[in-house]
């Protein structure tokens, strides 16, 4: 197996909710296709199943990426000036920075333990932030 594998994750449903989620900004619960993350107060996003109430479907609107790796931090950091150490972006942390140069959205989501980062950029910049994270993997044996 490879020290890092990216995978393309953008078909997942994903959705914005505005009320009635119960998760701070800069956090996430939830594992996998079910979890639910917050970067703004006031709105959370939520992937799987489509949820009760008012919600905006951001599913083709947003690409998703998921690097998973011991070494997925060492990578996001030559692309992302986020300070992605466990003590400062844990499992379950949420934020919106700039991943090789385009606003995204990243979720610390571990996977049996392995670090795990969610990416959701525009999809209009999904072909290019993949490329962005190929080109930064490839001297950590990056597996697409």
């Amino acid at each position: 197996m490879a020290d890092l594998i990216i995978e393309d994750l953008s078909h997942v449903p994903k959705w914005r909710v505005f009320a009635g989620s119960k998760v701070r900004p800069g956090t996430s619960k939830g594992k996998a296709n079910e979890l639910l993350w917050s970067v703004s107060p006031g709105e959370w996003t939520i992937l799987g199943v489509r949820p009760k109430g008012e919600v905006v479907d951001l599913t083709h609107a947003r690409s998703m990426f998921r690097l998973t790796g011991d070494r997925a931090a060492d990578l996001l950091s030559r692309i992302c000036a986020l300070d992605l150490s466990e003590g400062m972006f844990p499992s379950g942390a949420a934020g919106r920075t700039l991943v090789a140069g385009v606003v995204t959205e990243l979720v610390r989501d571990d996977v049996d333990g392995v670090p795990s980062y969610l990416t959701l950029p525009s999809s209009s910049f999904g072909r290019y932030l993949w490329g962005a994270i190929e080109d930064a993997g490839a001297e950590f044996g990056l597996e697409a």
